[in-house]
């Protein structure tokens, strides 16, 4: 048994000795005995049990970790899971730093604020649609009991509690209408009923109903439409011609009789920018950043009637095409909606 032994520790020190020298490593070669390579060999095979040793010692210390990791994130996202957004996420120190799993709950950690924020948009979504109802169903519910009691008994005041609660259906009418287009615009895949047709006569065609709406209102209207009627880009022209009104819409309610509303569209090569420009109130600074957020009403429209989502809807058609944004706006000045459209099919 010795005998095999000994010769096995040869055989693996001959082995390494070829390994060595293949790796061109120095070698001594004089004085090299059986006795010499067996000593080697165990060497060796000590320092490979060993390293073996520390492996599994890393091995079983990164398992730990691991599993203790994995059990602090199973926490972290369950409790998302289970709706409790308002408390931040636990951060795990770790001795060496940053990792991924700190790194997967920093993620986790913005999902909740999307998700907080998310849930207060909803919330101020279902105020705002409640009171917007209310405030109508409150008037036509007073005119028809005052009707139904005989509180009006005089034919003319019959007549116009009458067209009040007409014209207070209509508005809530609006209002439903309104609400049901802005579901259907973040609820749906528009993309697939773009195309790519020529801006122009959609342009032309906004513009002449501008012309009337302003001109009924006393308010001066300039059209400034310089694209070519060959120029095609990708949209859906019942889209535009709402995204057009609304924000035409804002600028005829805030800008006083006498003031001035354009609508400029210019083309490059590269793209077309359509403003909208008004001499009106202006928006205040505190507010532009929040005016395209669902239900926000600024300083200067806390008394308008509406569900106050008209430039929710122009941002979500913006989205839609893949088109930008920007507003400008000065107190007593005017604001400005300027539009970039990419003659690129980037909504496809």
């Amino acid at each position: 048994m010795k005998i095999r032994q000994r010769l096995n520790l040869y055989i693996a020190g001959v082995v390494v000795l070829q390994i060595l020298t293949i790796l061109g490593l120095p070698l001594y070669t004089k004085n090299i005995t059986v006795e010499s390579i067996c000593k080697t060999s165990q060497l060796i095979y000590v320092l490979a049990a060993l390293l073996e040793s520390v492996a599994i010692y890393l091995l079983v210390k990164l398992s730990a970790t691991i599993s203790s990791s994995i059990v602090f994130l199973q926490k972290s996202t369950k409790k998302l899971a289970d709706g409790n957004v308002t408390a931040p996420l636990e951060r795990r120190a770790t001795p060496r730093g940053e990792n991924e799993i700190t790194e997967l709950i920093e993620d986790l950690e913005k999902m909740r604020l999307a998700l907080l924020e998310e849930r207060d948009r909803r919330n101020k979504f279902i105020m705002g649609m409640s009171h917007d109802l209310r405030t109508p169903i409150a008037v036509i519910k007073g005119y028809a009991e005052a009707i139904d009691d005989g509180v009006m008994d005089n034919r003319e005041e019959i007549r116009d509690s009458v067209k009040l609660i007409r014209e207070k259906t209509e508005q809530l009418e609006l209002m439903i209408n309104t609400l049901i287009n802005f579901v259907r615009l973040k609820g749906s895949d528009w993309t697939n009923i773009l195309k790519k047709q020529p801006i122009r006569p959609a342009l032309e065609y906004f513009g002449k109903d501008c012309k009337i709406r302003g001109e009924v209102a006393g308010k001066k209207i300039e059209l400034h439409l310089n694209v070519k009627p060959t120029t095609k880009v990708v949209f859906d022209h019942e889209l535009l011609q709402r995204l057009m009104g609304n924000l035409f819409s804002n600028a005829l309610r805030y800008t006083p009789k006498g003031g001035t509303i354009s609508l400029i569209a210019d083309e490059d090569k590269d793209k077309i920018v359509m403003t909208i420009k008004d001499t009106g109130i202006g928006i205040d600074k505190k507010d532009i950043k929040f005016i395209f957020d669902i239900f926000y009403r600024g300083s200067n429209s806390r008394q308008d009637e509406g569900f106050g989502i008209g430039l929710s809807i122009v941002k979500n058609i913006i989205d839609i095409h893949h088109w930008k944004i920007d507003v400008a706006s000065e107190k007593n000045v005017g604001t400005s909606f300027t539009i970039t459209v990419p003659k690129k099919d980037s909504a496809e």
